[in-house]
């Protein structure tokens, strides 16, 4: 089954036979008058996708798409408890489909099983969901009330290999997807928060592999288990890269290459500046020497060997993490899915609900039209996405229609949502060529 057509299926039952079954757990429709479980599924879904800040109106002409005909008054009606249940659950549900594209984005990740990208984002609720999502308060834990998603993407095929909903206050290193059995043969990259040398090791004896920053303080030992002075260590060493094998982690001394280089003195002092602002952010206090000292370099861990993973390839690889930061972004700012609004809290959770499911269908509709063109925006195709929305929804019924559609979606993609130009090359153009990184390394 090719992807346009597992997109299209997905789609319809995402907004039919999965709707009606998570209707069976959360009732929504009690009493049918004018919407059923599935008109009212799609009318919240396509209508929040078109307009992320849908009003009342705007949601009621949706409803017309699927010959629910309402005034506005009984559309406002609808927005209750057992509406925002219902669309959680069927977010839960439905984020649990896994979709990929066929096409992968460069020959570089078609050497591993899969190459899995792990972060999480956060989200402000309504105070009203503090006991159920309890934040760490502040704008940096998103408040009293707050809801973390945590993520795990699959970068060759753009598949979200895993969503999952958590309080705003728990650790990244303690998500239950730190505990998911790697595939043979994959890699994971992922950031501090989840740096921890017994998923590494795990990693690791599972035949899969890691690639990670190294975080600061964890202590390094040559292959024969001596204690190595790091950033003495790595100004001894030759080359613009160091690539060298070491062990690391005082207790498991987990084996890996530890690849690193020297930043531009500019790059080191603008990462001092950043440090020194966020430690008195959080605490007043102003780092140590040491801590300032590591800004000098960028120092990247892997099990990967050389014959599969370069310095220069694993640097880039290292960059394309910030693909899924670009795809949280596209989710605030587009989806607006932290975005607050509505006269009372169950309003403004029957809106978080709708859109995130608009995001999750959003998604799927980019793989089947745009993933895998190394050239293509998709910041501008999510836009365009966004103006079909409503012509993919009256095609829900039709699968051959609802096919044509995203077909013709594709092709107006192809030649409208190029990138801009720009002087350095791009996340994209870099995996197919590594060798246009353009780091200044001393």
């Amino acid at each position: 089954m090719g992807i346009v057509t597992r997109v299209a299926s997905s789609l319809q039952e995402m907004v039919g036979a999965m709707a009606e079954d998570v209707a069976r757990r959360c009732p929504v429709v009690l009493r049918r008058r004018k919407f059923t479980t599935a008109t009212l599924a799609r009318t919240f879904v396509f209508g929040f996708l078109s307009h992320p800040r849908a009003s009342d109106e705007q949601l009621a002409q949706v409803a017309g798409l699927f010959g629910v005909h309402l005034t506005t008054q009984a559309l406002e009606q609808r927005f209750t408890p057992r509406l925002a249940a219902f669309l959680e659950a069927l977010f839960r549900e439905a984020s649990g489909r896994v979709i990929g594209a066929q096409a992968a984005l460069a020959p570089i990740l078609e050497r591993f099983a899969a190459v899995y990208l792990l972060d999480s984002t956060v989200e402000s609720l309504p105070e009203q969901q503090r006991d159920r999502f309890p934040g760490c308060g502040g704008s940096h834990g998103g408040g009293r009330a707050a809801m973390k998603l945590q993520v795990l993407w699959e970068l060759r095929g753009g598949a979200l290999q895993a969503v999952r909903v958590e309080a705003g206050r728990h650790c990244d290193y303690k998500t239950p997807l730190q505990a998911a059995p790697p595939t043979p043969g994959s890699l994971r990259i992922a950031d501090l928060g989840y740096f921890d040398t017994e998923v590494l090791q795990r990693i690791a004896a599972a035949g899969a592999y890691f690639l990670s920053r190294l975080q600061y303080g964890t202590s390094a030992f040559s292959p024969e288990g001596q204690p190595l002075p790091l950033l003495d260590w790595l100004g001894r060493q030759g080359g613009p890269f160091v690539d060298r094998r070491v062990l690391v982690g005082t207790e498991r001394k987990v084996a890996c290459r530890i690849i690193a280089w020297r930043l531009p003195e500019e790059q080191a002092n603008r990462r001092r500046q950043e440090l020194i602002a966020e430690a008195r952010r959080k605490d007043g206090r102003t780092p140590g020497a040491g801590r300032l000292a590591w800004c000098d370099w960028t120092i990247l861990i892997t099990n990967a060997p050389p014959g599969l993973l370069g310095p220069e390839e694993a640097a880039v690889l290292y960059r394309a993490r910030w693909q899924i930061e670009r795809l949280f972004r596209r989710w605030k700012s587009q989806g607006l899915i932290d975005e607050l609004a509505g006269s009372t809290a169950t309003r403004q959770m029957v809106r978080v609900w709708s859109r995130l499911l608009a995001v999750l269908v959003q998604h799927w509709v980019m793989l089947s039209t745009a993933w895998g063109a190394a050239r293509c925006s998709l910041d501008k195709a999510w836009e365009a996405i966004r103006a079909r929305a409503l012509l993919l929804a009256r095609a829900l019924d039709d699968l051959t229609r609802l096919e044509y559609e995203l077909g013709q979606l594709r092709d107006t993609l192809a030649t409208t949502a190029k990138q801009n130009k720009h002087k350095k090359p791009s996340t994209f153009e870099l995996l197919n060529d590594p060798e246009q990184l353009d780091y200044a390394l001393t």
